[in-house]
């Protein structure tokens, strides 16, 4: 069975989900693969070696490398990964979770 992954919640518009004046705790894994897939290298100061960084992909031709990125750091976050693939629409599906 898979851990539920608890943190702040954070809507798809970034705002802090805040509810009498506390923060909201959430089941967040969905929203840390979305942040290690889109964001760069060195964006996150305290490990400034993690993240995919798509938008750098746009112009290959081999997804594959992408797809192997993404699985990677998956891996490196602690997820146990199952499968990374890219479906006819483009967009990235994953089936990884945090054992």
């Amino acid at each position: 069975m898979a851990r539920e992954m608890i943190d702040i919640g954070i809507s798809d518009t970034e705002d802090l989900f805040i509810v009498g004046g506390d923060f909201l705790m959430t089941e967040c894994t969905a929203h840390h693969q979305r942040q290690l897939i889109l964001n760069n290298n060195a964006d996150f100061k305290q490990n400034p070696t993690i993240c995919v960084g798509a938008f750098e992909y746009l112009d290959d031709e081999n997804y594959q490398e992408l797809l192997r990125k993404v699985s990677l750091e998956f891996t490196k976050d602690g997820m146990d990964v199952k499968s990374v693939r890219l479906d006819t629409n483009g967009l990235i599906n994953t089936d990884a979770y945090y054992p």
